[in-house]
């Protein structure tokens, strides 16, 4: 921050591309004690896309005095939900609210829903509906379906819902929320996205006419 003016960076709420954001307008402040600034507040426009966001700056006391920090903007944009088109449908919203769920920082329901897509592959893929997910898990692999790696990875992610589906002495972390996102992903990669992708393409040399 510099005087009348300050510029914040990170990723625009608009077009989603990192940017720097210079503030167009005059600057509101709110002084606390001794006159001293405390919470700044403008407009500011993407570099990227041109449009405009409300940024909040505020003192943090140092050694030497004081800085300015981000203390957020607005608005806040909006979570990417999107996923492979190869998943079948009647998975992709599950894991599409997986994926929302994470992005509100909601760890514990994350793994919930990363679980129930979890269970509704291995229903689709002809699993009893009736048995528990570790079952449907064994019996998946057993029909040949996927690989051990895979299976291993299923229960991964099996073993993860467990954690944030039960009261616990450890608390579900990011860290937790997004491995058994990319667990999950990778699953589907592995069973929907890469088969139905090869399935496009044929290299087989041409028979002879």
């Amino acid at each position: 921050m510099d005087g009348e003016m300050f510029v914040l960076q990170g990723e625009c709420p608009h077009c989603g591309k990192e940017a720097a954001f210079p503030s167009v307008t005059s600057l509101y402040r709110s002084t606390g004690a001794m006159d001293f600034p405390e919470v700044t507040v403008g407009a500011a426009r993407c570099i990227a896309c041109n449009d405009y966001i409300l940024g909040i700056l505020e003192t943090k006391p140092t050694r030497s005095g004081a800085r300015w920090v981000c203390a957020g903007y607005y608005p806040l944009g909006k979570p990417d939900d999107s996923v492979a088109e190869e998943i079948p449908d009647e998975i992709k919203p599950d894991f599409q609210e997986a994926l929302r769920c994470r992005w509100v920082d909601a760890y514990n329901a994350t793994l919930e829903m990363c679980r129930r897509a979890l269970e509704s592959s291995c229903i689709r893929e002809g699993a009893n509906p009736d048995i528990a997910l570790a079952k449907m898990i064994d019996w998946v692999h057993g029909q040949g379906k996927i690989t051990t790696p895979l299976r291993d990875m299923a229960h991964k992610i099996k073993l993860g819902e467990n954690r944030g589906a039960h009261p616990s002495d450890r608390e579900t972390t990011k860290q937790d929320a997004d491995a058994v996102i990319e667990f999950t992903r990778e699953y589907f990669q592995h069973v929907y996205v890469m088969p139905a992708r090869m399935a496009k393409f044929n290299f087989d040399k041409p028979k002879k006419g």
